[in-house]
């Protein structure tokens, strides 16, 4: 368990150290949406559709008009087979959506998204 992702809770200190915890899917997102909306100004707006489970998590707008959706789950997980479908369908119609399960790869991401708007 090492070398999995962990967090360090800085409100969690006993005798002098910082609480860790494994990641979580919010915690990869959170930070995902932070660095899109300080670093580059996106809006990074959680997308939900009424009636269908299965939509990816987040609608990224960049600048110009552009824009993708970004599916995040918590380090070493994937995609549903429902979720994987609609990802595809999305892909069909010309979306860019990613699956994201780790922070590092999703600013890269991020930065990729914006290099390909501006």
């Amino acid at each position: 368990m090492d070398d999995e992702p962990m967090l360090e809770l800085e409100g969690d200190r006993k005798k002098g150290k910082v609480a860790k915890r494994e990641l979580l899917e919010k915690d990869v997102e959170d930070a995902v949406c932070k660095y899109a909306r300080y670093r580059y100004g996106m809006k990074a707006e959680k997308f939900t559709s009424p009636g269908r489970r299965a939509v990816p998590d987040r609608l990224f707008s960049a600048p110009n008009g552009f824009a993708f959706f970004i599916e995040f789950k918590a380090p070493g997980k994937i995609a549903t087979p429902k979720q994987q479908s609609d990802h595809a369908e999305r892909r069909k119609l010309g979306f860019q959506v990613f699956v994201v399960d780790d922070v590092a790869r999703g600013k890269k991401i991020v930065e990729a998204m914006y290099s390909c708007a501006a």
